[in-house]
């Protein structure tokens, strides 16, 4: 709202203000006294008067800008000064009445201003709201005065009286001109471009728009620039002009194109069409709204093709994808179901074909072990308590000392010494050839051949050649005594060092280990099992054809292959690790129950795998797991000048070293204590870098009184590990009454089976599931007998599935379908004992599980039952709970439902030949 105020202002007080009668009465009594007191007289006081309009419209505020209403008043009154301030009008003046006047001219002023909405189209109301024309505009505008403002397409003119405003609607009418620019159909989708906004942004004063009607543009802009305008609309129009767009898409997407859309492709001949190097989208070149319509319709084809990623879950998977035979099917369902199948998630690189032993050894990093050994040391060991060692990447320094002459050794100028100038590389690195090393390995009892300790930096004795290895040594000990005694020069040998690693980076075309240690085995193994492709098409239906298609030809190829091998019961850490490079190496699954060894995936890998396999056990048979090894093997080292003393390895080094000499190295590195040594099995020597000496070492065999501990071999079980499993007393009733049960069923085969072990099996899970199925049978059944102890053989490798999930049908019943394919069951032991149903393992064991088993109403069965027949006499629909071979006297029984039996006790058992 508009408002005043006044105001009378004295000097002493600024603030103070008094009605307008007292001010009179106040003036005539002033002059009443000046002229009574004429001899006196005193002089008068100038006293102000102020005020204020306050105008809060922005809109008027800005309307008395323009006027000249203010410097009126100033020019008219001089001795009044009239302001404009932000938030409204002040008045000030000697004279009360005339600040008056003046105010109410000016709300006068205010009152009579008009304001008038008009509504026009969107073209004409945003080209009269772009500040340009504004700005313009209201230039003219000034001298009226007047004022214009833009909402949506409501133009809104404000003026001081009516006619001020039909005369500022009148000017801005004038100051605006329409014209039309005729365009071609196929032109106009060029206005849609970021092109033209760009043209537009650059004319001066111009705003334009395809008409409604289509076929021409309806331009606007100020008067008398209308040719000027229009000339250069018609120019941009007539103009070709080159353009790119870039399309992105996913790289599959854009061969998927080339592929299957290479017609329609070929046919945009307008335009130039370039992949981008980074396989990620295309890029469309030629003239714009050519370009424009070509993206437009790429965009669409984009946007109908379906996509489906599959992942496929089977051991090598990714391996036979990419070799030849994978290859080959996926290029035959490319163009047969007119897909494209991306293959950039499948990885599989492959390991280098190499000696398994070898390799898993060189896998093995160099061991840091304590010197120091006790009893104690032994039974830890075996319990399974670290033993001091530390990180890997110590062992990298005995190489660094290998390598440093290799870089240096034009620079070192050693004194002559006992090691001479033979050149290294033609001297043979263990120089005693005349020594029998095998021989030296039997030789367990006999003393070593010399207990003296072997200087050699001050052997009397000259040297005829020395090894790159023994020079390495001897460099790497001067280092090291200089970092013992803090000389400043450690520092030189040091930066030679860190230039040998730079030096002697292996070469690319040799990394194809390397890369093999820096990607874990199991990554690389789940890699190998695991393919997730994208396929791309036109129809939905082809991506599923796809999906099945591949699955069925996956499936075929797939087979498994079984080893027996009693070793594989107690396999050692270096075994494990070879077994883990057959799987990696051959992209094949290997699962290990007892003295079996299952191999899974795709035939060739298989039978590749097989072999390794067989081959590491045969040339490992006489390796033992780290516990034997320190119960039968001792590895020895004597002190300098000492014969008969003999210190014992501690155990973690003893079995890094004997299986160092089971794998037949000629020399190992090793820490002890942080300090590098290598271990010479030729010259039965430890020889210690650090200090240039070594002593002699010895491999010692134990006999039993000799033996670290006094326990017995542990007693191997396949079922030790489960703790819902314990074996039966073989003193107990309960061993006696299962064993004869069993025996009076084995009917000929009495005397040629005997019992091994028996376990009982506490599942919980299972035997609640068992029991509420007993009574929902018993309900239901019109058999007094509902429950019956059977027997079931399987194979070791089936054993501690069914102890854990029960009789499953995925992993029972392979070996009969006669009578429906269900698990099967026998009445008599003599059946189970069969070698088709409980095939022995490695060490000639037989598996036989006793189970309860819900056998309720039963009838007989047929091959193709998958599930029990429905119950003919019933009115409702009612199945059978078993099948079996004859009703009358049944041999063996078949459920379909898995909880319909639980496994009670496992007999294993063994075949008595002769």
């Amino acid at each position: 709202m508009d408002g005043n105020q006044s105001q009378t202002v004295s000097p002493q007080s600024p603030t103070a203000s008094v009605p307008e009668a007292s001010i009179r009465l106040g003036h005539d009594a002033a002059t009443s006294l000046a002229n009574t007191t004429a001899s006196a007289p005193e002089p008068s006081i100038q006293k102000e008067c102020v005020s204020f309009v306050s105008v809060l419209d922005a809109t008027k505020h800005h309307l008395l800008s323009l006027s000249n209403l203010l410097e009126t008043f100033k020019k008219d009154h001089p001795k009044f000064d009239v302001s404009l301030l932000k938030d409204g009008v002040q008045v000030k003046g000697p004279d009360q009445i005339e600040v008056e006047r003046l105010k109410n001219e000016v709300l006068q002023f205010l009152t009579g201003v008009v304001e008038d909405h008009l509504t026009h189209d969107k073209l004409k109301a945003e080209f009269l709201g772009r500040e340009d024309v504004k700005k313009r505009l209201n230039l003219s505008l000034k001298s009226i005065p007047s004022t214009y403002s833009v909402s949506g397409c409501t133009v809104s003119v404000t003026s001081p009286s009516r006619s001020a405003v039909r005369q500022a609607r009148d000017l801005i009418e004038s100051q605006i001109s329409e014209f039309t620019v005729p365009i071609a159909k196929e032109c106009e989708s060029v206005l849609c471009s970021q092109e033209w906004s760009d043209f537009l942004a650059s004319l001066d004063f111009c705003s334009a728009k395809l008409s409604d009607a289509g076929g021409a543009i309806t331009a606007l802009t100020l008067t008398g620039m209308e040719k000027d305008n229009e000339e250069n609309i018609v120019v941009f129009l007539s103009t070709p002009r080159q353009k790119e767009i870039v399309l992105s898409m996913e790289p599959g997407m854009l061969k998927f194109l080339q592929l299957h859309h290479q017609g329609l492709l070929a046919d945009m001949g307008e335009v130039i069409l370039f992949p981008l190097e980074t396989a990620d989208g295309l890029s469309i070149q030629g003239e714009s709204n050519v370009c424009q319509s070509a993206a437009e319709l790429l965009s669409a084809i984009i946007g109908s093709i379906f996509t489906k990623t599959i992942v496929v879950t089977q051991p090598g998977i990714s391996r036979f994808l990419l070799e030849e035979e994978g290859v080959s099917i996926l290029a035959e369902m490319t163009a047969k179901f007119e897909v494209y199948i991306d293959m950039a998630k499948v990885h599989w690189e492959p390991l280098e074909d190499g000696d398994i032993l070898e390799l898993a050894w060189k896998m093995t990093t160099c061991q840091n072990f304590q010197r120091s050994f006790s009893a104690n040391s032994v039974q830890d060991f075996i319990a399974g308590v670290p033993n001091g060692r530390t990180d890997a990447h110590t062992s990298a320094r005995i190489e660094e000392a290998k390598k440093i002459l290799a870089v240096i050794g034009s620079d070192l100028n050693p004194q002559p010494s006992s090691l001479g100038a033979t050149d290294i590389e033609s001297v043979d690195l263990y120089s005693d050839q005349s020594r029998d090393t095998s021989a030296v390995a039997e030789e367990e009892d006999d003393q070593p051949q010399s207990l003296q300790a072997h200087d050699l930096q001050s052997s009397s004795a000259p040297m005829n050649a020395c090894s790159l290895d023994e020079d390495a040594s001897l460099l790497l000990a001067i280092q090291m005594s200089m970092e013992l005694n803090q000389r400043s020069d450690a520092e030189d040998i040091q930066k030679a060092l860190e230039l040998s690693r730079t030096d002697s980076m292996p070469n690319q075309e040799n990394t194809q280990l390397e890369r093999a240690f820096d990607m874990s085995l199991e990554d690389a193994i789940k890699s190998a099992n695991k393919a997730e492709i994208c396929v791309f098409a036109n129809y939905n239906h082809d991506l599923v054809r796809v999906d099945i298609a591949l699955g069925k030809k996956v499936g075929l190829r797939q087979c498994e292959e079984k080893v027996e091998n009693k070793n594989l019961r107690k396999l050692s850490s270096h075994q494990k690790r070879c077994i883990e490079l057959i799987k990696r190496k051959h992209a094949v699954e290997i699962s290990i129950q007892g003295t079996t060894a299952v191999l899974s995936g795709f035939k060739e890998h298989v039978s590749e795998a097989v072999m390794d396999l067989k081959n590491v056990l045969r040339r490992t048979e006489s390796m033992m797991i780290d516990a034997e090894i320190v119960k039968t093997i001792q590895w020895v080292w004597y002190e300098q000048g000492s014969s008969s003393k003999a210190i014992p390895y501690p155990p973690d080094a003893t079995v890094f070293i004997e299986n160092a000499w089971k794998m037949k190295q000629k020399k190992t590195d090793i820490l002890f204590n942080n300090q590098p040594c290598s271990i010479d099995f030729e010259k039965m020597e430890e020889h210690s870098l650090a200090s240039g000496k070594s002593v002699p070492i010895r491999r010692k065999m134990l006999n039993k009184e000799d033996l670290y501990t006094d326990g017995t071999d542990e007693d191997y079980s396949l079922l030790s590990s489960m703790p819902e499993v314990c074996p039966v007393d073989e003193d107990s009733d309960e061993f006696q009454n299962v064993v004869k049960d069993f025996y009076d069923t084995l009917q000929d085969r009495h005397n040629k089976i005997r019992i091994i072990k028996v376990y009982k099996l506490m599942n919980k899970l299972l035997h609640d599931q068992y029991r509420l199925k007993k009574v929902s049978i018993e309900r239901s059944s019109s058999e007094a007998q509902v429950e019956r102890t059977l027997y079931h053989g399987t194979s070791e490798t089936s054993v501690k599935e069914i102890c854990i999930h029960g009789f499953n049908r995925s992993f029972c019943g392979k070996n009969a379908t006669v009578y429906g394919q269900g698990v099967y069951f026998a009445v008599n032991g003599s059946l189970s004992v069969s070698d088709t149903y409980s095939p022995p393992n490695a060490d000639g064991h037989k598996f036989i599980f006793v189970a309860r088993v819900l056998t309720g109403d039963f009838t007989v069965g047929k091959y193709d039952y998958k599930t029990a027949p429905l119950k003919e006499s019933s009115g409702v629909p009612v199945r059978y709970h078993s099948v079996t071979d004859q009703i009358n006297s049944p041999t063996l029984f078949v459920i379909f439902n898995d909880t319909q039996a639980y496994p009670q006790y496992l007999i294993t058992c063994k075949k008595i030949y002769g």
